[in-house]
């Protein structure tokens, strides 16, 4: 078992590298400049090198001194649209746009497992897979499925993947087993009313009224419709319509998102939603559209894979720092893709300086991690091929 102490002598290059990603921000499907860098280090590593996938998402592979199986490890490159507030050397040069979810620390911790396997190619007993992919915050329908409908992992034999956190403090890795992360899935609601003075309501169509009906009725899918233990969500976050204090507009639009873990329990909250906001906009004489914008499907970790990665974590970093999680979170993660076509396992890597007062979690606009964690990653990284391919 490779440890942190052990590869010591490439946390400059992480470093160096993940403050040059942050400082450099490019948002899904535009990350040029982070996809020609990525590129130009894995070729001096001595990759071969497939790049285009989900436009500028890319893959690097390496055959060792053996044949064998064939593992990938996956990074996100993509950032965020938010104007940073930290006051750092490293602080974003681009404006309007952030590393603000920690995909910066993602790439650099997997060149840092590159450069590794550059210099060590006698550690790989079999093929190892890089990808570095494009657009994992979207837009839809998101860089990794370019990877999975590319026939990218038709070839391995598993799939690993982890993200950040400040969540969570450094030196730690926190894993849930099973359904992992949600699928965060959007929809819009448009309502179309007939307007008219609002002294005189019975004189037309009322939307407003007819959209707050539909708002909580939605709640009564969850509520009355849904298992109690199969965890689901719907959320209305925006409304929008009028234009006066006396007018009853036209129409109202309604947007906001819905998580589900269980792939029956989304296609039936999609039925309950049309059915829902079709007969009330009926009953109040108002017509409607319902768009469901289908997102990534719910990642769900398979459990031999997750018990691979706590044994090697333990190792790693201690059997205390390695906590198995009991819930899950239900924010989505387009690694789900992979997970639906390979066994493999996606983990949480505590990213937080211990000792601060307030944590800014990620996509928040003061969002950063301690970079002493960074090794930690590489080094979970490295030790998942090493012992897989074993």
């Amino acid at each position: 078992m490779i440890k942190v102490n052990d590869i010591k002598q490439y946390e400059d290059y992480i470093i160096e590298k993940r403050r040059d990603i942050h400082m450099h921000p490019e948002p899904g499907f535009k990350e040029f400049r982070t996809s020609k860098m990525i590129k130009e280090e894995l070729l001096k590593f001595g990759y071969s090198v497939e790049d285009g996938i989900g436009v500028t998402g890319l893959i690097g592979t390496i055959v060792g001194n053996k044949e064998g199986k064939t593992v990938l490890l996956r990074a996100d490159i993509d950032a965020l649209y938010m104007q940073e507030e930290n006051d750092v050397p490293y602080k974003s040069l681009n404006d309007g746009l952030m590393h603000s979810c920690g995909h910066d620390t993602h790439t650099s911790m997997l060149l840092g497992a590159a450069k590794y396997f550059g210099d060590n190619k006698d550690k790989i007993n079999g093929t190892l897979k890089l990808v570095f992919q494009s657009a994992e915050e979207g837009p839809m329908p998101g860089g990794g499925s370019f990877v999975v409908e590319g026939g990218h992992l038709d070839d391995c034999d598993a799939v690993f993947g982890l993200h950040i956190t400040t969540k969570f403090k450094r030196g730690t890795v926190h894993i849930k087993k099973g359904p992992a992360m949600a699928a965060p899935d959007e929809f819009k609601i448009e309502v179309v009313g007939t307007g008219t003075h609002a002294s005189a309501p019975q004189t037309g169509n009322d939307p407003v009224v007819t959209a707050s009906q539909i708002i909580l009725a939605l709640q009564n899918i969850i509520s009355r419709n849904i298992n109690p233990n199969s965890p689901a969500v719907i959320s209305v976050c925006t409304i929008n319509g009028g234009s006066a204090f006396n007018i009853l507009p036209e129409k109202v639009n309604l947007g906001g998102t819905i998580r589900t873990l269980d792939k029956e329990v989304r296609l039936h909250i999609f039925k309950r939603m049309e059915e829902t906001v079709r007969h009330i906009s009926e009953m109040n004489g108002c017509k409607s559209e319902l768009e469901i914008i289908k997102a990534y499907p719910p990642l769900i970790n398979n459990h031999a894979m997750s018990d691979f990665v706590v044994g090697v974590a333990q190792e790693v970093i201690g059997k205390e720092n390695v906590i198995i999680l009991d819930e899950p979170s239900m924010g989505g993660e387009d690694f789900a893709y992979y997970l639906e076509k390979k066994p493999g396992s996606f983990f949480w890597l505590g990213g937080r300086e211990p000792k601060l007062d307030t944590v800014y979690y990620n996509h928040n606009p003061k969002f950063d991690i301690d970079e002493s964690s960074l090794l930690i990653g590489t080094a979970m990284h490295i030790n998942i091929v090493t012992e897989f391919l074993k």
